[in-house]
């Protein structure tokens, strides 16, 4: 009990931390283009297995619409989640094309935390890291890094808002 108390209060903590999107940069790292962008994720197909004892694992596509710096465009979040009592590792690949045509790839490693207690999967947050993988028009030849914190008010598959603070060096 103590231990799944500890483990539950850290994820809680690297979960607010990320939510806040503060990451410290070290002395002397060259500074970016920061881009922030919101989405409002729907799950449009998903295979989540179930097995005894609390364990959730499966993927899920998600679609979102969003605006970087005006530009209209989709965001696609092809994600897998591996939970037990509705908290664990997410990761996935996050592809943003805005209407004219320009693409960033993004790779995303998470946790994932259910406050709604017991095997639930309800009243989820989220935070984690994003890892730039390239890009095309707008984001030609972009790197970089950056957070991700969103959450989730109903049960996995069920919509999840999400908020993308990255960094873009070209």
């Amino acid at each position: 009990m103590i231990k799944t108390t500890i483990r539950t209060g850290l994820i809680a903590a690297v979960i607010a931390v990320l939510s806040l999107g503060f990451i410290a940069p070290a002395n002397g790292a060259p500074k970016g283009e920061k881009v922030v962008f919101l989405t409002k994720f729907v799950s449009e197909e998903t295979t989540l297995n179930v097995l005894p004892g609390g364990y959730a694992y499966g993927w899920n596509y998600l679609t979102s619409a969003t605006k970087i710096d005006g530009k209209p465009g989709k965001v696609e979040f092809l994600g897998v989640v591996n939970y037990k009592n509705g908290n664990g590792p997410f990761g996935g690949f996050v592809t943003v094309t805005l209407d004219n045509g320009s693409i960033l790839g993004l790779a995303v490693d998470g946790q994932g935390l259910s406050l709604a207690g017991g095997s639930g999967t309800a009243d989820a947050r989220f935070g984690g890291s994003v890892r730039v993988i390239s890009g095309t028009g707008d984001f030609k030849k972009a790197q970089g890094m950056g957070t991700m914190a969103g959450s989730r008010a109903s049960t996995l598959g069920s919509p999840v808002v999400m908020k993308f603070n990255l960094t873009l060096k070209r």
